[in-house]
């Protein structure tokens, strides 16, 4: 937790990562929230700054290294993570999941870019309030984590899918859409199970004992075999959630058994897995609730599984046909094509049709010399023809059949590799356009962030080197307009408004003419006077103008003026200056003169 030295939270290990996307996908979730990545040289954007500029009321967080950033951005919804030193805000609730843009990212690449990321950063989280307010007040109390019971499964009728859980005082309902999409509820929960969570307007969220797909990832271990729920020909589900690439003739719905070859991650990409068609022992699947059942069983459903015939099975043969004689050629090596790289598939399978296509012409050579020799009457051996009961013809025409038939197996094999091939060359452009189109947002922005900068400085340049104003009244009140607005907080504004004024004749000449004193001064203390400020600062001396003899304490003043007054532009200095003005009854300010100390001209 942060502290007073530390006024962030540090993320510094994978489970600190899973944990921080758990919290930002909260429905319940009250405080905006802003994360922070780092690059290998240390953060761009100084999540300490970050804090101290945005107060108590937000919560800020450092991801500390760029594998952590993998782990987090494997927890989180696409387009919602961050890393290479960029730096995320996250509005209350979850309403940023479906739209992004209401996540608002900020890229830093330089010290100067990262101060700049604050203070739009600050400007967001302000941002938020027209969407939800930064403190949440409720004129009921807040219900306390309850237990329930699931008292029905409803999976058709609801929309989106949800389950029915009765409580001590109603019936609420867990929506399913959310948790597991695309998985029928009645694989996530049980009759008669119980569930603990917190209920608000009907919908029952669980905030205790659910495993996440990061869990399931941990639990598919290299070498294990794991059952698997088929979601389409190509996809298949590991845990709710854990959706990976992967062949399958079987039919939606169905579970089959996969090995794990090599463990991929949460979002479902990296992972190599081979269909295990008889599998000796399956492991246990993850339950939806910790403490629970496995969400899918491989023995409770594998009896639903459609297995296709082995290609390497010959039919049958006769009672009275003989068994053949010992093949002498070398059968054709079968490969296994599922999850493997698609260029190599089609290397096997090519490889494949060339064996089968001559093993194939071997086999119509030697139907046709045994044809050759049943007719001819000089052989020493007669050898069996069609005619005579063909029992080797016979054999060969069913090598030939099952070669045929591996060969339209193989054909299948090469469009499904061709398909893949055709899907990830399809990914790689979407890849390749989407990189080229992030390259060409950072130039964008770099080149806006390049021309702000210089008309930054053009405007400076402008308002250094001459006045905006041809009226000299007009560049006063500017002057005056711009110190007000740089020095009164903007939660002050309202509280210290600039007083109505004018000016007598010769003040802007004497402002303008002066010597030994900045007209910045001027500026600054009659900002002050006309905010009430300098009737409180002890270096401006500010009292009534008292004229006559000396030692009388008679005032200054003017039927329609008001009464005159002075005020210090200098302390501790010869010939300090001083500044005269009037104050009506009416509450308006005319500034008369600016002069020597001993100058009682007004």
């Amino acid at each position: 937790m942060p502290d007073i030295f530390n006024p962030y939270n540090t993320i510094t290990t994978p489970r600190d990562a899973r944990e921080l996307a758990a919290m930002l996908l909260h429905p319940e979730r009250e405080r905006p929230a802003v994360v922070v990545s780092t690059t290998k040289n240390g953060p761009v954007i100084n999540p300490k700054a970050l804090a101290d500029r945005l107060g108590n009321d937000v919560d800020v967080y450092l991801i500390n290294s760029a594998s952590l950033a993998y782990d987090f951005s494997d927890a989180m919804p696409l387009e919602t993570s961050v890393y290479g030193g960029a730096a995320r805000c996250y509005p209350p609730g979850t309403a940023w999941v479906k739209n992004p843009f209401k996540s608002m990212l900020r890229l830093a690449y330089t010290e100067e870019e990262g101060q700049a990321a604050i203070v739009r950063i600050v400007d967001d989280v302000a941002a938020m309030e027209s969407l939800v307010p930064l403190k949440v007040t409720s004129t009921s109390p807040r219900k306390q984590p309850s237990t329930a019971t699931v008292d029905g499964i409803v999976s058709v009728i609801l929309e989106p899918d949800g389950v029915l859980i009765k409580l001590e005082d109603g019936i609420a309902r867990i929506d399913t859409s959310v948790l597991a999409p695309g998985i029928s509820p009645d694989r996530l929960f049980s009759p008669s199970q119980k569930v603990t969570g917190t209920v608000r307007d009907g919908l029952f969220t669980i905030t205790e004992g659910l495993n996440t797909p990061a869990d399931a990832a941990d639990h598919a271990a290299r070498g294990t075999i794991q059952p698997a729920l088929v979601l389409s020909s190509k996809t298949i589900a590991l845990f709710p959630g854990l959706t990976v690439r992967h062949a399958s003739e079987a039919k939606p719905g169905t579970v089959i058994a996969v090995r794990v070859e090599i463990p991929g991650r949460a979002d479902g990409k990296a992972w190599k897995l081979i269909t295990v068609t008889d599998p000796d022992e399956v492991t246990d699947a993850l339950p939806f609730l910790a403490g629970g059942e496995p969400w899918i069983r491989w023995d409770t459903d594998a009896s639903t599984v459609e297995v296709a015939p082995t290609v390497n099975e010959a039919p049958a043969e006769p009672d009275d046909v003989a068994p053949a004689p010992a093949a002498t050629h070398q059968e054709a090596p079968v490969t296994d094509f599922t999850g493997g790289d698609a260029f190599a598939a089609l290397d096997a399978v090519r490889a494949r049709l060339e064996h089968l296509s001559a093993e194939n012409e071997r086999l119509s050579s030697d139907l046709e010399d045994l044809l050759v020799e049943s007719v001819d009457e000089e052989a020493a051996i007669p050898v069996p023809s069609p005619a005579l009961g063909g029992a080797e013809v016979g054999r060969l025409r069913a090598q030939v059949a099952l070669m045929t038939r591996e060969r339209v197996d193989m054909l299948k094999d090469h469009r499904r590799a061709m398909a893949d091939a055709d899907d990830l060359a399809a990914e790689n452009a979407r890849m390749a356009h989407t990189i080229e189109r992030l390259r060409d947002d950072v130039r964008k922005e770099r080149a806006r962030a390049d021309r702000a900068r210089q008309m930054s400085r053009d405007i400076d340049d402008v308002a250094d080197t001459a006045p905006l104003f041809n009226d000299p009244a007009e560049q006063f009140r500017h002057e005056v307009y711009l110190e007000w607005a740089t020095r009164i907080p903007a939660g002050a504004k309202a509280e210290t408004p600039l007083a109505e004024y004018g000016f007598a004749d010769g003040f802007l000449t004497a402002a303008e003419e002066i010597q030994g004193v900045d007209r910045s001064k001027i500026v600054a203390v009659a900002m002050e006077v006309l905010t009430g400020l300098a009737d409180s600062l002890p270096g401006r001396d500010m009292h009534r103008l008292r004229g006559g003899l000396p030692g009388t304490s008679s005032c200054v003043e003017d039927p329609e003026l008001g009464t005159a007054w002075r005020v210090a532009l200098q302390v501790k200095t010869a010939s300090a200056r001083r500044m005269h003005f009037w104050r009506g009854t009416d509450g308006k300010i005319v500034f008369a003169t600016v002069g020597l100390h001993d100058d009682m001209s007004i």
